[in-house]
């Protein structure tokens, strides 16, 4: 058991954001609506190229905190690595960041955020952030 401070990132308790994402219908058929995966929050001093990563045959995820990381930022990252332990490796082009994997971050970050935006043709991280802060905005 790691202490509270450790998931804190950009004001997000990423645990229970976490918990709260895993309960979401996109999940409901899937591995995370039964079980609970392990979480690591890792520390960098600059953005990093790799912002997390989720490894499916370990049930496992990793979200990377660096300074300036804004909630939009963490909570696109840690969706979009929570897509990749629901989905896993799909039998299709692109078999990690396919239409498979497009589609349900797409859905995913609608019912979690109310982001509704064209799903877009890569996976860069950024796309979602923007949504989500705008998202956040709006409902101040």
């Amino acid at each position: 058991m790691r202490v509270a401070s450790y998931y804190l990132v950009a004001g997000i308790p990423l645990d229970r954001e976490m918990d709260r994402l895993r309960a979401l219908p996109v999940f409901a058929a899937g591995p995370l609506a039964e079980r609970r995966p392990d979480l690591r929050a890792r520390r960098a001093r600059k953005r990093p190229n790799r912002l997390g990563f989720a490894v499916p045959t370990q049930f496992r995820l990793s979200v990377t905190a660096y300074p300036g990381i804004g909630p939009g930022d963490i909570l696109e990252t840690l969706l979009h690595e929570l897509v990749h332990l629901h989905v896993g490796r799909a039998r299709e082009a692109h078999a990690w960041h396919g239409s498979t994997f497009k589609r349900t971050l797409a859905e995913a970050m609608r019912e979690a955020y109310g982001v509704e935006i064209p799903i877009p043709r890569n996976t860069r991280h950024g796309v979602y952030a923007e949504a989500i802060a705008r998202q956040a905005l709006a409902a101040r």
